[in-house]
């Protein structure tokens, strides 16, 4: 019997150089693509890179940084909104860290340590060049330890988590806008906000109401009621059937003239919102409507047979699996709305996005710039919204991946 000689083992397929073999350049058309877009990427990036650090005029965008951050806020009240992210992030920190605990609480945590890091840096910076706000900086990121450090040390607080938020929230909403007439608590009227402040609110406030809103809006259109039908109906199609700016055109003029008061004395804030809220719910009724016609209807009869009434049917069957089946439209819109928020000047408010692109530009210190400094604003911008937006996308895999949609 002749032995047959030795072969050579396998090539590895795993690793860096097995993952580049496998999806990049498995074939000949699939290498040409790849080593063309790769070098198109690479040079791209590098000129960018070279730009920002040697030609980029970055100057201005650090002068200008409480103007982004808060505009005419009152800069000797600044560390009442810093004091308000450090609320949030032991809010958030305690409530990954008791996730955390019970094996839970992945999202939490990301969005924790995402935004904590952020704050971290903040902090870091304000040592070094923000002697005013330096402390509460400080304290912000010390809250943010102390709540993750409490949720993972005490974790008999889960039982009050509820209650923290519900206290937590107004105290967010009272050191923004204030409580008396003067001193460090004195009200900072929404004609100040602006800024990276005030594009958060409206998002945060739109993107809140605006999706219950959107479910109800969406249970209407099915209902057998002709009144609630046909008027979830008409206010649907009428609201998506003109754009965000129309909207807030229109509710500058329609909404002082509805309530019969003169224009000046509803705030331009509160206009925004408005407009802002029930366009997203439009918008987001449609959606929901999409999921709620994905459930088969032999999950509602069986519910029903079970003695299930209409309404339990829907808040415990149907819209679960709705609302599970349209997570990434749902996001999608979320981080949609929080873009849309740059078109707010419309009814006067300086958000983030006009402070870049008129407030900062116009100033006499950077017209001395040549080309002006609109391109390094820009980019800054991007990388702001990008910072956001990436995190939220990054929530939704991950809610995804917990309620497994797309699996069986």
């Amino acid at each position: 019997m002749q032995m047959i000689p030795d072969r050579l083992p396998p090539a590895g397929e795993r690793g860096a150089i097995a993952w580049l073999r496998r999806n990049l350049f498995s074939g000949t058309v699939n290498a040409i693509v790849s080593i063309a877009l790769g070098s198109f990427v690479a040079l791209s990036l590098f000129n960018l890179g070279r730009w920002m650090l040697t030609g980029a005029s970055w100057q201005p965008v650090w002068n200008n940084m409480k103007l982004l951050a808060i505009y005419r806020y009152p800069a000797e009240l600044a560390w009442r909104p810093i004091i308000a992210v450090g609320v949030l992030l032991m809010l958030t920190g305690l409530t990954a860290a008791l996730g955390q605990r019970v094996g839970k609480g992945k999202i939490m945590t990301g969005v924790y340590f995402w935004f904590g890091s952020l704050a971290w840096f903040l902090t870091l910076v304000a040592l070094i060049a923000w002697p005013s706000v330096r402390v509460a900086w400080l304290l912000a990121t010390l809250m943010s330890v102390a709540g993750y450090a409490i949720g993972w040390y005490v974790p008999r607080v889960v039982r009050a988590q509820s209650w923290l938020w519900a206290a937590g929230l107004p105290i967010v909403l009272v050191l923004i806008y204030g409580v008396g007439g003067s001193g460090s608590f004195a009200v900072v009227g929404t004609s100040q906000w602006g800024g990276f402040l005030l594009t958060v609110v409206i998002a945060a406030f739109g993107i809140t109401v605006s999706f219950p809103l959107g479910i109800a809006l969406a249970l209407g259109r099915r209902s057998n009621l002709p009144a609630i039908k046909y008027f979830s109906i008409g206010f649907i199609e009428v609201i998506r059937g003109a754009p965000l700016i129309t909207w807030l055109f229109i509710a500058s003029l329609m909404v002082p003239l509805l309530l019969d008061v003169a224009p000046d004395s509803i705030p331009a804030l509160t206009r925004a919102l408005v407009a802002v809220t029930l366009f997203s719910a439009a918008y987001m009724a449609e959606n929901v409507r999409g999921g709620l016609q994905s459930v088969p209807n032999g999950q509602r009869e069986a519910a029903r047979a079970l003695g299930l009434s209409g309404w339990q049917t829907t808040r415990l069957i149907v819209l679960p699996q709705a609302l599970r089946a349209v997570i990434p439209v749902l996001v999608g819109q979320a981080i949609g709305l929080f873009k849309d928020t740059s078109l707010v000047f419309i009814v006067g408010l300086h958000d983030f996005f006009e402070i870049g692109r008129r407030v900062i530009p116009s100033q006499p210190e950077s017209l001395l710039y040549p080309g002006g400094v609109l391109l390094e604003i820009s980019v800054f911008m991007a990388f702001a919204y990008f910072f956001f937006t990436y995190r939220m996308s990054i929530a939704s895999r991950q809610l995804e991946k917990e309620l497994g949609v797309g699996e069986r």
